[in-house]
């Protein structure tokens, strides 16, 4: 791999060993505590471990696009990583019905962190958007 294909590789490595850090953290406070893990927690541990998987055969092409949905899946709070799921929540109105919205912090953070790493990726699928093909 070329050298910037190298530096956003280990920077999902990263990312996957902070998930995972965070995940066993997860798992230790419901061991000692009376916090109980939802099935978010379990959808956020298969996530994870689709994207260590990934990341242990090498496959960068298959993790930025597994590594996003996973973190886009947290931010939406549909998939959990923390212990106890800390969210902001919002509401939308059309007309007269509201629509309840909530994201989670540290999976927002991580997304952040995941398209710092990946710009240049981001750029070119952006790019390939707006420009004219011939033919």
């Amino acid at each position: 791999m070329q050298r910037a294909q190298l530096k956003e590789f280990y920077g999902y490595g990263l990312i996957v060993l902070v998930l995972i850090a965070v995940q066993i953290y997860s798992v230790y406070t419901a061991a000692t505590t009376d916090l109980a893990l939802t099935w978010k927690h379990y959808a956020g541990f298969g996530a994870t471990a689709l994207a260590g998987v990934l990341w242990a055969i090498r496959k960068p092409q298959y993790l930025f696009y597994a590594l996003g949905l996973t973190l886009m899946l947290g931010y939406e709070n549909l998939i959990g990583f923390t212990p106890t799921l800390d969210f902001t929540a919002t509401r939308y109105y059309i007309n007269n019905m509201a629509l309840p919205v909530s994201y989670q912090d540290f999976s927002m953070y991580m997304l952040l962190i995941w398209a710092y790493i990946a710009h240049a990726r981001l750029r070119t699928m952006v790019q390939s958007l707006f420009v004219k093909t011939r033919g």
